[in-house]
């Protein structure tokens, strides 16, 4: 798909007011004597070029630009979709890109339109005019005079969870079968097929050569916080290249997490930068998330593989993630300091659960004797003793004491206790390294003393899932990642 869409077509005239109340734009057609009120859905490859009415139609998305400006001040989102018939009618087999149509929504306003974030999803348009465009059907749905538009998760039942135009919009219950099998559909197509051809995408180690927009298909490695309003998405492909970073506004990507696959929408190289590979988004640009158990997905991850952090390439000038979380955890969202220090007594999620994924820079480490990070743990009066003066291991277990900041709380005075208490086995493989008497064991105490280095070096920080207890939050299945 271009990162320019058609240019918007004419809106209708308007129709003089009528003496009479008129029903919402998504009311089903007025019915006949003796017919129940319902729109006839037309398949994608078999409605009418010709007959110039209005067509109904239930598509999976495939692409999708985030909603963005015209130059007439009107505001446009541009997709590519397919059903069955399209499949079929390509006769290839190949479930590619290349079978699609297009369905370009125009607004009034930046709100009316649909803000897609996953493929797969399924998308239903009311009123829409057909035509053909550089050999593809296009259909062209004029929110702001009488086209509307709703959007179903492909995973689900019913038409639950659906975001619409419109305060409200209609369901007929002859619906249900068309969108449960469109869905069933979906899933067994982004199972069998790429869908996203590999023409349609640069791998990551040719981008740097690319002169104008391109398309990327990746992994996201790693989700970090840069600031308040902005992550930086750390990407890898199955290419052999290094890790490429994005930089994407939590307002406008908020559902991308640390394991997904990605499809990225009209990026562009940042030549500017020297530090590191960075990927530019424009308005227009979008991050869609491939579904987890579609073949694409999985050929990505097992490609792409996890990021081995060089500890040489540690300088303080790029943000570094030291550790990594169990892929157990990889779908848990981030939740702020802010959130699991302060927010607790009004958030009732924070107050529902006791798992939690964070991320932090440490400011200080108690004891500030790496030698004291260890202790013999008395299990009958549950406390710790130092092994100074002993000469054996017995019951050895970590107990440090991280003080942290992160970007909610980096403005305020107050730091935040995160704990390393390994006495119930939480977090014990957080060194990489058995708890031990470090005063008789050199090797692991010139270890942890260049952890401690590196932990509060500036610009060093810690991804990590943490369990609340007793009001303290304690560090578990999270490990420095060398």
């Amino acid at each position: 798909m271009s990162s320019t869409a058609p240019a918007a077509v004419a809106a209708p005239k308007k129709a003089r007011a009528a003496k009479k109340a008129t029903p919402s734009k998504d009311a089903a057609p007025k019915a006949k004597r003796g017919e129940s009120q319902r729109y006839k859905y037309s398949e994608l490859n078999k409605a009418s070029l010709t007959s110039g009415e209005a067509q109904h139609i239930y598509g999976v998305i495939i692409d999708a630009t985030f909603p963005y400006k015209t130059n007439q001040d009107r505001y446009i989102c541009s997709l590519k979709i397919v059903d069955p018939s399209l499949y079929i009618k390509s006769q290839k087999g190949t479930g590619d890109s290349s079978d699609f149509a297009t369905v370009v929504l125009y607004a009034k306003r930046f709100e009316d339109l649909p803000i897609i974030t996953r493929l797969g999803d399924i998308i239903r348009v009311h009123r829409a005019t057909l035509r053909l465009y550089n050999g593809q059907r296009q259909f062209n749905a004029n929110i702001f005079y009488n086209s509307s538009w709703a959007v179903f998760p492909q995973e689900g039942a019913g038409h639950g969870g659906a975001s619409h135009s419109g305060k409200n919009y209609s369901f007929e219950k002859s619906e249900d079968a068309t969108l449960a099998n469109i869905r069933k559909w979906a899933q067994g197509y982004f199972q069998q097929y790429n869908v996203v051809s590999s023409d349609l995408y640069v791998p990551l180690a040719k981008a740097a050569g690319q002169k104008s927009d391109f398309d990327v298909v990746a992994k996201v490695n790693q989700v970090f916080e840069l600031d308040e309003y902005t992550n930086e998405l750390r990407l890898r492909d199955g290419s052999g290249a290094q890790t490429w970073n994005v930089l994407a506004l939590k307002l406008k990507f908020p559902n991308v997490h640390a394991g997904d696959v990605v499809r990225i929408r009209s990026a562009t190289y940042d030549e500017t930068s020297t530090q590191k590979k960075v990927l530019l988004l424009s308005h227009y640009s979008n991050i869609l998330t491939v579904p987890a158990n579609s073949k694409l997905a999985k050929e990505v991850k097992a490609k792409a593989g996890d990021e081995k952090l060089d500890k040489a390439a540690i300088n303080g000038v790029n943000a570094t993630v030291l550790t990594e979380v169990d892929k157990k955890h990889a779908g848990l969202p981030v939740h702020s300091l802010l959130d699991l220090f302060h927010n607790i007594e009004t958030d009732k999620e924070i107050q529902s659960k006791d798992t939690f994924r964070t991320q932090f820079y440490v400011t200080k480490i108690e004891s500030a004797d790496v030698k004291e990070w260890t202790k013999s743990y008395d299990k009958k009066t549950k406390k710790g003793a130092s092994f100074k003066g002993q000469k054996g291991n017995a019951n050895a277990i970590y107990q440090v004491q991280f003080l942290v900041k992160d970007v909610s709380t980096q403005f305020n005075s107050n730091t935040y206790k995160v704990l390393l208490y390994t006495h119930d086995g939480l977090g014990a493989n957080f060194f990489n390294t058995p708890a031990d008497n470090l005063y008789t064991n050199d090797k692991a105490a010139k270890k942890l003393q260049e952890y401690s280095g590196l932990l509060t070096k500036f610009n060093s920080w810690v991804d990590a899932v943490v369990e609340r207890r007793n009001g303290f939050y304690f560090i578990k299945d999270t490990k420095i990642a060398f």
